[in-house]
């Protein structure tokens, strides 16, 4: 584990709108109370705290399957997760069926994380795809990038995280799709101005 001290010169060493997401380990996303989640859940918060991540990824094993207790000890790992001013999102594995997974994920305010070339994205104003490319070249068509793409237009935040061949170009491909013009008005809204002036303290307020 790197110590605090790096973990800040990291986040010095990007600019503020770089956002940091934290993955928790697999102490805590097999989700069984023990000392051993407790004490990796804290030191995973503190490293949140330090690079001040804006996600926090539970990445369920697939022995962690659709059961009540499953179900059970999730809710009570989120219920110990401050999650008010970070996006905490769910990644299942294994058997989880696309509606109980994004039934359950609704229930309890988290994100829920899906390869969007293949399944249907969950509605929401913050997604969290995992892109990954298949067959021999392991890459994403022009059609997928193209779907991921008009998907995320609807969303005021994205977390997109490509495995597939040639990532970089991916990345690109959505960035220039996805900008956004600025105009006085965008599919009919106009845009507020206020009467005052605004200061900010930063760059990231």
């Amino acid at each position: 584990m790197p110590k605090p001290a790096t973990l800040r010169a990291w986040r010095r060493k990007v600019p503020p709108s770089f956002a940091f997401s934290v993955v928790f380990p697999k102490a805590v996303s097999e989700l069984k109370p023990s000392a051993a989640l407790d004490a990796a859940l804290e030191q995973s918060l503190a490293v949140a705290r330090e690079v001040e991540a804006r996600c926090l990824v539970i990445a369920t094993p697939p022995s962690i399957t659709p059961t009540d207790l499953n179900r059970k000890r999730l809710t009570a790992l989120v219920g110990k997760i401050p999650h008010d001013a970070v996006t905490l999102a769910w990644e299942p594995h294994g058997i989880w069926e696309l509606d109980e997974a994004e039934e359950l994920a609704d229930k309890l305010g988290v994100v829920l994380v899906v390869d969007a070339a293949r399944e249907p994205a969950p509605k929401g104003a913050i997604a969290y795809f995992r892109l990954r490319g298949l067959g021999e070249s392991s890459r994403l068509s022009p059609a997928v990038v193209d779907k991921v793409a008009d998907d995320l237009l609807s969303r005021r935040e994205a977390y997109v995280v490509i495995e597939s061949h040639g990532p970089l170009a991916v990345a690109e491909t959505l960035r220039k799709k996805t900008a956004r013009r600025a105009s006085p008005t965008r599919a009919g809204v106009a845009v507020i101005k206020p009467r005052a002036t605004l200061h900010a303290e930063d760059e990231e307020q």
